[in-house]
């Protein structure tokens, strides 16, 4: 009876040094996993190519990122404004400004959208910080609607997203 007790101890011992050796390994992978996902969805801003959500555009450090795009109501009209929802994080050793008003959107057919005169995301990003924000545009015509950031210092197209409404 001694034996088997003592052989029961023994078999539990070495399932739990198992189970917490493979833990260890399995939080170590899917740590590595989310690491090189994040990499991969990294992007050096392109002026010619065109990104779309969760696609992280670094443009010259600052990286932007577009999570939603949404029409809202306003004043009882529905569908009148484009919400774009952002995040933003800053790498670099600089503090690196970004509004919503250097962000020209575009509709399907072309045409311009107004920046919509409302809570437009304004701010500077501390380095190694993040933030997370929104942008809001009159609509007029129909999506996909094309984003541009324009680098405020050098006043040229950065990056351009196509951006589909989400609910």
């Amino acid at each position: 009876m001694k034996r088997i007790m003592t052989l029961m101890c023994m078999v539990m011992v070495a399932s739990i040094t198992l189970l917490g050796c493979s833990n260890t390994d399995d939080t170590k992978k899917n740590e590595d996993s989310k690491q090189e996902t994040t990499k991969k969805n990294e992007i050096k801003a392109d002026s010619k190519a065109t990104y779309g959500f969760k696609d992280v555009v670094d443009a010259d450090g600052l990286r932007i990122e577009f999570t939603k795009a949404e029409l809202l109501e306003a004043e009882g009209k529905k569908d009148s404004i484009l919400k774009l929802s952002f995040e933003l994080s800053n790498p670099t050793a600089d503090k690196k400004g970004f509004t919503a008003i250097n962000l020209e959107v575009k509709n399907k057919e072309g045409e311009l959208l107004d920046v919509y005169p409302g809570e437009n995301y304004g701010k500077e990003i501390e380095t190694g910080t993040t933030d997370k924000g929104a942008g809001y545009f009159m609509v007029k015509g129909s999506a996909p609607f094309k984003v541009t950031y324009i680098d405020p210092d050098h006043k040229e197209v950065t990056a351009t997203w196509e951006l589909a409404l989400q609910k």
